[in-house]
């Protein structure tokens, strides 16, 4: 019986640390950002409600800024489970329309951009 609980233990921990690899950096998704007809722009990050969480990279991402804009914003955290944390309190919030998560990334904003981080 120990034998199988450790060896379900230990599945767990690889299947859980291969998801959490699988999350793009900041800079695999800028550049497909900038693919997809997205420019960016700066991004006050206290606005997000990030303060007692630690985030390792953040941009927002916005098309067709000229004539009828839409933004996404993208918050890459530390830790998956801050990511958890920051997804279950925000999950209500009327600000952050779309709110997704992918591993330790959190994307809301516009559908088609959270779409782009979140896939």
């Amino acid at each position: 019986m120990k034998k199988k609980v450790f060896l379900a233990l230990c599945i767990s921990i690889l299947v859980f640390s291969a998801f959490a690899a699988c999350t793009p950096d900041g800079g695999e998704l800028r550049e497909e950002y900038k693919g997809a007809g997205y420019d960016f722009q700066p991004f006050d990050i206290t606005g997000a409600g990030v303060e007692e969480y630690e985030v390792s990279d953040f941009f927002s991402a916005v098309k067709n800024a000229n004539s009828r804009p839409v933004v996404v914003y993208v918050l890459c955290f530390a830790t998956l489970g801050e990511a958890r944390a920051y997804t279950d309190e925000h999950v209500g919030d009327n600000d952050k329309a779309n709110l997704s998560r992918r591993g330790r990334l959190v994307a809301y904003g516009d559908a088609e951009g959270v779409e782009i981080a979140v896939k």
